[in-house]
């Protein structure tokens, strides 16, 4: 294990130097070719670190530098499933990225595949480090790449600025998350998570403390496109390649909710379970606002990468709100469901990436009617959408069925109401966009922005660009009825929540208790539910083919595109979390 765990990050970090030294010279083909390796071999390894597992808790620590009487000397690599198995599907789903950008992606000098592998081993870091310094490194080092990445179209004025805002507003969260990094060093004189977390728990909650949570917990709430620090994520994935947005809405935003739960669980385990229902509740009106809005926002657009921009901010205001929980069913539950949705909006983004080839366009009233001859991918589309409403006895059905019931047993059936409501109104906007496009439903809206066409229209679809749809598609569905999959969700959540246990195996070099059980199977009236909310979305979705969406000029004009604006919202969204995790913590 000890000698596995670094090569995660090696690998991908020594191709990518080997491809930006040679890449000229072997050329974009091989270069790609090197890079697949590259994460299908990042991935072998995540596969054999994971079975070594057996479900326990892992530190390896980097040079052999191992605690000395409970304090950390040196950096370590926390091992635990819910980490190794988060790094698993972003390995993969990069892979699959790299299929399915094949020949259209970088065709010159192969930088695109130098910065597609450093975005991997910032991410696949950030899933393993056990050091807070080292979370915000390696994060630092995905957002870099991913802006870098978002703007690889450097001859398009609309990718420059949409990066523009993504480094800028992303650039200051990260400032926030090191000011608290700052504030707990100060007071622990520690960087490791279980270390700091331990002085935490015999420490007296004081301001500092929280203005040292709400910095941290404001950075990676940035990254995870929370409301209010969601505006840069619309404008990012609108221009970022297909390809990339594969892996962008797929796992990105999803990695500053895995940064919560390593700061709320792992740093300020003890403050934050002294005052649990205070912090539970500013963590699920967060999750519950940004579900709503990313719903509504969705339901506003014109521009189809735009709409499943808002869809995935409405979908990590759920996994926010299955965090908030502070439960191990409640991360649980988010680890199901963070897999299977992110196949899905993956392969929604494929699918509109195709059209896009296809079409030359991504506005829904520019391509009404204009898709009825692509029928496998609107079909694609259109399972793929019901598919993340959570049609049963699917992934996004097990993962959402599994929240609402740790939603239910932590806040009540209130949040599981606004909840399905937000879920089918993501639904119904997918929906009524397939039936324009594809069918050539729907009324035309006054006033629609004319965008230009993007790409010349090409007249095929290469198989490297059907096959991962296609495997996204199986996977969403597949993880709603792989045996061992409620049990693998019980013990990434239980781990990942035991807060002793981390602080004894990091620091004390025991051996983490193994975890026995499953989480329970969903229950008649979740499958009900499940039904009532695909019922509401086709509903929607039908009133909306018929009616002229509302303006909502108000929302729109919050998200205006000016980085300074965006900017000022993050300020004032970071003093209002500073002042209620201070209250939460009194």
């Amino acid at each position: 294990m000890n000698a596995l765990a670094p090569l995660i990050v090696a690998v991908p970090m020594l191709t990518a130097a080997l491809i930006a030294v040679a890449g000229r010279v072997v050329g974009a083909r091989l270069a790609g070719v090197l890079a697949l390796g590259a994460t299908l071999g990042c991935a072998g390894l995540l596969v054999a670190v994971l079975v070594r597992l057996h479900g326990r808790i892992e530190p390896v620590w980097i040079g052999g530098w191992h605690p000395r009487d409970g304090v950390a000397l040196g950096v370590s690599f926390t091992l635990d499933p819910l980490g190794v198995g988060l790094a698993l599907f972003i390995a993969v789903l990069m892979a699959l990225a790299l299929v399915y950008g094949r020949g259209s992606l970088d065709p010159e000098p192969p930088h695109v595949h130098v910065l597609a592998l450093v975005f991997l081993a910032g991410m696949v870091g950030f899933c393993l480090s056990g050091d807070l310094f080292n979370l915000f490194v390696f994060f630092e080092l995905m957002s870099v790449s991913a802006f870098a990445l978002t703007a690889i179209d450097v001859d398009e004025g609309a990718a420059l600025e949409g990066s523009l805002n993504f480094a800028v507003t992303n650039t200051i969260g990260s400032f926030l998350a090191v000011i608290g990094i700052a504030l707990v060093y100060a007071r622990t004189g520690a960087l490791n998570i279980a270390q700091a977390g331990h002085v935490f728990d015999h420490g007296h909650v004081d301001g500092l403390v929280a203005v040292a949570l709400a910095f941290i917990a404001c950075g990676f709430l940035v990254k995870a496109a929370v409301v209010p620090f969601h505006f840069w994520l619309a404008d990012a994935y609108a221009v970022a390649p297909a390809a990339i947005c594969i892996v962008l809405a797929g796992a990105m935003s999803e990695l500053g909710v895995l940064g919560i739960v390593r700061v709320v669980f792992g740093v300020f385990g003890g403050p934050v379970a002294a005052h649990a229902e205070a912090v539970r509740t500013v963590l699920v009106v967060a999750g519950l606002a940004t579900a709503v809005l990313g719903a509504v926002m969705a339901y506003a657009q014109d521009h189809l990468k735009r709409m499943l921009a808002f869809v995935t901010i409405g979908h990590v205001g759920l996994f926010l709100a299955g965090v908030a929980m502070l439960s191990s069913a409640g991360v649980g539950a988010i680890a199901v469901y963070v897999v299977a949705d992110g196949c899905a909006k993956a392969a929604l983004f494929a699918c509109v990436g195709i059209v896009q080839r296809r079409l030359g366009h991504v506005s829904i009233s520019a391509l009404r009617g204009a898709g009825r001859d692509l029928r496998w991918t609107g079909a694609a589309f259109v399972l793929a959408a019901i598919v993340s409403i959570g049609l049963p006895a699917t992934g996004p059905f097990l993962g959402k069925a599994l929240l609402d019931d740790a939603l239910i047993h932590g806040v009540g059936s209130w949040a599981v109401a606004i909840a399905v409501g937000a879920s089918a109104l993501t639904g119904a906007v997918l929906l009524s966009a397939a039936s324009c496009v594809f069918l050539g439903r729907g009324r035309d809206e006054p006033g629609a922005p004319e965008y230009e066409p993007l790409t010349e229209p090409q007249p095929s679809t290469p198989v490297t660009m059907w096959a991962p749809v296609a495997v996204l598609l199986a996977a969403a569905i597949a993880i709603g009825v792989i045996p061992g999959v409620r049990h693998a969700a019980h013990v990434a959540g239980a781990q990942a929540t035991a807060h002793g246990t981390i602080v004894h195996t990091v620091l004390g070099d025991t051996r983490a208790p193994a975890v026995h059980g499953s989480l329970p199977a969903p229950p008649a009236h979740d499958w009900l539910l499940s039904l009532l909310t695909v019922a509401i979305a086709f509903a929607l979705a039908a009133y909306m083919l018929r009616h002229q969406r509302r303006p909502l000029h108000a929302l729109r004009a919050l998200h205006s595109g000016r980085v300074g604006d965006y900017v000022a919202l993050l300020c004032a969204g970071a003093a209002l979390f500073g002042g209620a995790f201070t209250l939460a913590l009194h």
